[in-house]
């Protein structure tokens, strides 16, 4: 398989015009401002780093559907995607299959500022399995880039996350199975994933997070066959990323943080 490479170092910088260019094209909006680490005279910025937008318009909700679509139609092809907001205030996180990542925000306010981490999923499709795989590769892959910051907290937060989307995948199953989702006992078949997910190693190291995440997601993926084989794979840039994390692993030779 080719290893997806890490995103080059200064891609923000050089997508930023792009986007500014993107975003413009809409004549109802006001202003584009770069937030985070990409900001300022000189910018904290690594390969794991994200780009954060902050779109500025008097109708969020139909300009962020506008430049989120224009977006997906001229970069890479989309891995992942989170969204959650209010009605003067949306919030689109965006993972390329190239490893590239960006944070749109929408607001009505000259002087928003992105307010961290959204944990509301995209949009449920009519399959709930297609929805919780978007969910599972979004909090993965941050789960990674936590790993590679050294960020043990949330990155081991977000590993044990993915152990409830394992079992969210075989709560699914059984429903099917059973035709309701209202269950008074347990005792079946789908009970022993309980015990295969206490079976993942622990994530409480940088390593141990990738190594946590490797295991979720073949638990996840041998779930998902079980519900429909044609969404079986398509992890290639989560599985890469988690190899560069490894060789960048804080204390490494290889650890980027200390160059």
């Amino acid at each position: 398989m080719h290893e997806v490479p890490l995103p080059p170092a200064g891609w923000q910088a050089e997508l930023l015009p792009a986007l500014d260019d993107l975003a413009r094209r809409d004549p109802r909006v006001r202003d584009v401002n770069v937030h985070g680490s990409a900001a300022g005279p000189v910018p904290d910025l690594d390969c794991w780093s994200d780009l954060d937008l902050v779109v500025v318009t008097d109708d969020p909700q139909r300009v962020a559907h506008g430049v989120v679509d224009r977006l997906l139609g001229e970069m890479p092809p989309l891995f992942a995607i989170n969204q959650g907001g209010t009605s003067t205030r949306l919030v689109t996180r965006l993972v390329f299959r190239d490893l590239r990542r960006l944070d749109i925000t929408v607001t009505t306010r000259t002087d928003d500022q992105p307010q961290g981490q959204t944990t509301t999923p995209a949009p449920p499709t009519d399959d709930p399995m297609k929805t919780l795989i978007n969910s599972y590769r979004f909090d993965a892959v941050l789960a990674a880039v936590k790993a590679a910051r050294g960020d043990l907290l949330i990155g081991t937060h977000l590993a044990l996350q993915l152990a409830r989307h394992v079992l969210v995948a075989a709560m699914l199953l059984r429903d099917r199975d059973a035709g309701t989702n209202h269950h008074r006992r347990g005792g079946t078949t789908w009970d022993s994933w309980a015990q295969r997910a206490a079976l993942v190693p622990v994530p409480y190291t940088a390593t141990g997070i990738t190594a946590a995440i490797r295991s979720y997601t073949q638990l996840f993926d041998e779930l998902v066959g079980k519900w429909d084989q044609a969404l079986v794979g398509g992890h290639e840039p989560l599985l890469a990323m988690l190899t560069h994390v490894d060789r960048a692993a804080p204390g490494t030779d290889t650890d980027i943080s200390n160059p």
